[in-house]
């Protein structure tokens, strides 16, 4: 989440050099969104699923709801700060990215127990 906040606390004019560098790949703020929403969520869902207190289909709800509450919270700050916007796709991406970590965690483990079976001789 810092470095979220860290990077969303500078001004427009310090990525300026970063478009210019990044020009030739599309929608690449929108990927950078879905990257770091991506880590973040993949953190704050194991943390979650650990602590056994929730089922895991609320645990899931928990971490999009983090994603959306932080991304859109995240979007107000950054409507505050010089030479930058606050724009409503990129709190969608933001939530992509953490329905991306939650896909990608249950992918795991369904490969994990599919290996374990086969490991074991089941």
């Amino acid at each position: 989440m810092a470095v979220i906040y860290g990077l969303s606390d500078r001004p427009g004019s310090d990525y300026e050099r970063v478009g210019g560098f990044l020009s030739w790949l599309p929608f690449a703020g929108t990927i950078a969104h879905i990257g770091l929403y991506f880590v973040l969520s993949v953190f704050v869902f194991r943390t979650i699923v650990a602590t056994k207190r929730l089922a895991l289909g609320m645990s899931v709800y928990l971490t999009l709801l983090a994603a959306l509450v932080y991304g859109a919270l995240d979007e107000l700050h950054q409507s505050n700060v010089a030479g930058r916007s606050s724009e409503v796709a990129d709190v969608v991406a933001d939530v992509f990215g953490a329905v991306l970590a939650v896909v990608f965690w249950f992918g795991l483990k369904r490969l994990w127990r599919t290996w374990s079976g086969k490991r074991s001789g089941n």
